[in-house]
């Protein structure tokens, strides 16, 4: 017998190996990438919170027309209506706050449209039939073109313009970075649904980013409000101060809501690994 048929017949008596079972790879935390995660929520509910109330015209008006800003524009304008016999103050905060706007609009170098007067104008017209007095369509619109000009004449005060070059640099430092840090995160989602820890950075990031943001915003409430506003005259730091708590709150409202939504991600996650 040949040596080679001697090895072919001691290959096949052996016993082909059976395959091993491969054992799962082990759950690898990334607790670097959900403090990123937390930096980057913490820093994109700052800037697009700010975005969409101190830095927001609109917003920003309906707490000034609540202010004593606002209440003087909207007393002279009532008093030169009670002058006319058009007496019981038809001029509301409501109905003032586009005027408002259109000021705080132009302070905060923006672009503005012409406000619609049908409603101030509906209201005085009403206003002056309920006591006798006839109002014109050229009274009408006098009326509401001063009630413009008052409005715009409030933000147009020396101490006013040194208030929008701070605030229009901030506005563009708030934007810079709102660019940058929403470019960051879209990197960071990707790179996290590559290793497949998307979900399980999201909760964290979420519930650190959230408490982040409430320390940031107290921290502004009470440390960097009173600095910003220090160098400003009375009138003019109140009516900042106003505007800027109350962005604030909102701020810390979402950082809340934050915290709660990331425990939440983060159990469904870990409930979700386990089963």
């Amino acid at each position: 017998m040949s040596a080679n048929s001697r090895m072919e017949r001691y290959h096949s008596t052996r016993e082909a190996p059976t395959p091993q079972p491969q054992a799962s790879q082990p759950y690898r935390r990334r607790p670097a990438l959900a403090r990123w995660v937390a930096l980057l929520m913490a820093l994109l509910t700052l800037t697009v919170g700010l975005k969409l109330t101190v830095f927001n015209a609109s917003y920003t008006a309906g707490v000034v027309s609540r202010s004593s800003t606002g209440e003087k524009v909207m007393n002279r304008v009532n008093n030169e209506l009670t002058d006319l016999g058009i007496s019981g103050d038809p001029v509301s905060a409501t109905l003032i706050q586009p005027y408002l706007a259109q000021g705080i609009a132009q302070l905060y170098g923006q672009s503005t449209a012409t406000v619609d007067d049908t409603a101030l104008a509906s209201a005085i017209q009403s206003q002056a039939s309920s006591v006798g007095v006839t109002a014109s369509t050229a009274l009408t619109r006098k009326l509401t073109q001063r009630a413009q000009k008052l409005a715009t004449r409030a933000f147009t005060t020396t101490a006013m313009q040194t208030a929008a070059t701070r605030v229009q640099w901030a506005m563009r430092l708030n934007w810079l970075v709102m660019i940058a840090v929403v470019l960051l995160s879209i990197v960071t989602v990707i790179y996290a649904a590559g290793v497949h820890h998307f979900l399980a950075s999201l909760g964290p990031g979420l519930a650190l980013g959230g408490g982040l943001t409430v320390i940031l915003s107290g921290l502004g409430w009470f440390v960097g409000l009173p600095m910003v506003t220090a160098a400003l005259s009375g009138p003019v730091a109140s009516l900042c101060t106003a505007v800027a708590q109350s962005g604030l709150g909102v701020i810390l409202f979402a950082g809340a809501a934050e915290v709660v939504l990331g425990f939440l991600v983060l159990l469904g996650h870990r409930t979700f690994r386990r089963s």
